[in-house]
């Protein structure tokens, strides 16, 4: 067996479809969906080397480093040049011990420790999350854990920082239906009302203290959770486990307004161009 660092064209990469469904390494179905996420949030400059097993045939097998690679051909095209570890001369079993050995080991990061890092790193969005937290008072803050004035959220944060002004929006507004509290920084409770606002008409048109009440009203935050994780099919994950809440809120939102008032979800709204928006 040798070993040794090598550029390789990315195209050129590829997956083997004829490997035993059976086995528990590489030859795993593209993930679609992780691929996307990858995509993006493209930085040519985190991507790692590939793992490669060169088979005697010439051909490049990727044994880690899969779905970075498609994002890679997807942002950078087929003829980039990518860092990769190139085994040759593996047998099976032991580009199956290696898929393991970079996979099946590995401990997690947790998500706050990933959000100290890409701040150090410069991440716009981690960057724009620390600060719109930080605007509505020193004493707040993003934390591995949840408190009066730590947000623990992050995942919710990071997912609500794509947008300029949404982390500040929503933390005001749930903080002045239940002030600062744990259960108000509810991972499931951030994302809810993120749902609302992140439709693009919504963001213009709601009526933030019209969402206060409608929040107020409902009850504290572990009654909107628990009504929300009730009304969720078997299996769903942290985003759909808010959308019964994001639609309980339009819903109570909406009763009594005219219909160029009231709020939607899952399509844009049109808003006339008379209409008042709220301060975001």
């Amino acid at each position: 067996m040798d070993k040794h660092y090598e550029s390789v064209r990315v195209g050129s990469l590829t997956v083997d479809p004829s490997m035993d469904t059976n086995r528990l390494y590489m030859q795993r179905d593209e993930n679609t969906a992780w691929t996307a996420k990858i995509t993006e949030n493209w930085d040519v400059e985190m991507l790692l080397p590939a793992l490669v097993s060169k088979r005697a045939n010439g051909e490049m097998v990727i044994i880690d480093g899969q779905h970075s690679n498609q994002a890679c051909i997807i942002k950078e095209g087929p003829d980039f040049l990518r860092d990769a570890m190139v085994y040759e001369g593996l047998t099976i079993q032991q580009e199956a011990k290696l898929f393991l050995a970079a996979n099946k080991h590995r401990k997690p990061v947790r998500p706050y420790d990933n959000f100290r890092v890409s701040l150090t790193a410069g991440d716009p969005i981690a960057i724009r999350v620390n600060n719109e937290v930080q605007a509505l008072g020193e004493d707040l803050q993003v934390a591995a854990s949840p408190s009066a004035n730590r947000v623990g959220a992050v995942q919710a944060l990071l997912a609500m920082g794509k947008k300029p002004g949404m982390v500040k929006r929503v933390l005001t507004l749930v903080s002045a239906a239940w002030g600062r509290d744990a259960s108000t920084w509810d991972n499931l409770i951030l994302r809810g009302v993120t749902m609302v606002l992140d439709v693009p008409g919504n963001w213009e048109l709601a009526d933030d203290a019209r969402l206060i009440k409608i929040l107020k009203k409902g009850g504290a935050p572990a009654i909107w959770k628990q009504n929300s994780v009730r009304l969720t099919t078997s299996g769903g994950g942290s985003s759909s486990r808010s959308v019964p809440m994001a639609q309980a809120i339009v819903g109570d939102y909406n009763m009594g307004l005219d219909r160029e008032k009231t709020l939607v979800l899952g399509r844009p709204k049109k808003v006339a161009s008379s209409s008042t928006t709220a301060a975001a």
